[in-house]
């Protein structure tokens, strides 16, 4: 009875949330190799953040021993870390929070945002944000930091784009601390940031740079060789031993209409197997290229067309094909791997991901792939 529905609806609640925070960890590790920071200018201190490790923050006043007496400095406050061996300086730095906990909660609110938009942003924000929460004492510490993370595709690097001050200060004494707003791109993944976000960081922004500079890449199968150009074409020729062209078909170019279509809608962030001896499918992206070479096969001579999977190629430098397939008559399936998609969400927990879904996909039959 109802029981039994409430118990299926929060079971389903628990399974989003622990889906989240597995996003949000993974998200927040790309995040930790550059520690985030912020430079309080009124304070004179820089406040620097590391996703799942710390928050402290250091003193840009320098205390210099001359002759005896101690002077306060300024030092430039252009957010490179103070180096505190540097000619006798002494930089102050206080430990403010090691990491405690993480969470899914809703946005703070924030005192002062680096640009207005994102006051905007947060205020309207209905999913819940990815939250770590960082104090002294532990689980038990009374007044943890909390850092709160946001999607932002504007932003190529990750940076503090809000603040929260706490509210009862000691009288006279410096402002302190209560959380802190991080922007970046790998929180920007369709699933787990409100809609308007992903208008902002798509796949094809990473892409497109490589059909901007026509970058190419080709694959030999026997007699044919085929080439595929990033967001312009595909083609399939023979090239005798003389160098000569004997033979050549355009497999599709770049369609635009019915790639902004799939992008807009989200139907390019697909999931599927790189081949059948991957019984695991992975985190991909889908393009469309369309109206090649007329297709003789058919009596209303359709113009051939192929689906495009492009996959990210973990710690790879290079492009490649991977394979082609006619999966119909004149109807092809492509499937390339570049290290360019690694940055987008989509391809955050590709291992991960695919693990938890393989073990789901075992027992559903792949329609259409079946070969008589």
């Amino acid at each position: 009875g109802e029981e039994g529905e409430l118990d299926a609806a929060e079971r389903e609640k628990r399974e989003q949330v622990a889906a989240f925070l597995t996003f949000g960890r993974a998200a927040a590790r790309k995040v930790r190799p550059k520690c985030v920071q912020y430079v309080d200018k009124e304070t004179n201190w820089m406040y620097e953040l590391c996703p799942g490790v710390l928050v402290r923050k250091v003193s840009l006043k320098t205390r210099v021993e001359s002759s005896g007496q101690a002077m306060e400095v300024v030092v430039d406050a252009s957010g490179t870390a103070p180096n505190p061996s540097e000619s006798g300086a002494r930089h102050e730095v206080v430990e403010l929070g090691a990491f405690i906990s993480d969470s899914s909660s809703s946005a703070l609110s924030f005192d002062e945002f680096a640009v207005p938009e994102t006051q905007d942003r947060v205020k309207n924000h209905r999913k819940p944000l990815f939250t770590q929460s960082f104090g002294l004492q532990g689980k038990t510490d009374p007044r943890p930091i909390q850092v709160q993370f946001i999607c932002s595709a504007t932003a190529r690097d990750d940076v503090v784009a809000g603040v929260q001050w706490r509210g009862d200060d000691p009288k006279g004494g410096p402002r302190e601390i209560a959380a802190f707003l991080v922007a970046s791109r790998m929180f920007c993944d369709p699933q787990h940031s409100d809609a308007d976000d992903n208008d902002l960081f798509t796949v094809r922004s990473l892409l497109q740079p490589l059909a901007d500079a026509h970058t190419c890449v080709t694959r030999n199968e026997g007699w044919w060789t085929y080439e595929f150009c990033f967001g312009r074409k595909m083609r399939q020729y023979h090239r005798d031993g003389d160098g000569r062209i004997t033979a050549e078909f355009s497999l599709g170019s770049f369609d635009s209409a019915g790639n902004q279509e799939l992008e807009s809608s989200g139907a390019a962030l697909v999931s599927e197997h790189i081949d059948a001896t991957h019984d695991v499918s992975r985190p991909a992206y889908l393009e469309l290229y369309d109206y090649g070479t007329f297709c003789s096969e058919f009596e209303s001579h359709a113009p051939r067309k192929a689906r495009v999977f492009y996959y990210c190629s973990q710690g790879g430098t290079s492009h490649h094909i991977l394979t082609v397939k006619e999966t119909q008559t004149c109807s092809y399936t492509v499937k390339v791997s570049s290290p360019v998609l690694c940055d987008h969400p989509h391809f955050l927990n590709d291992e991960q991901k695919s693990d938890a879904q393989a073990e789901i996909l075992h027992c559903i039959p792949v329609v259409g792939e079946a070969q008589p």
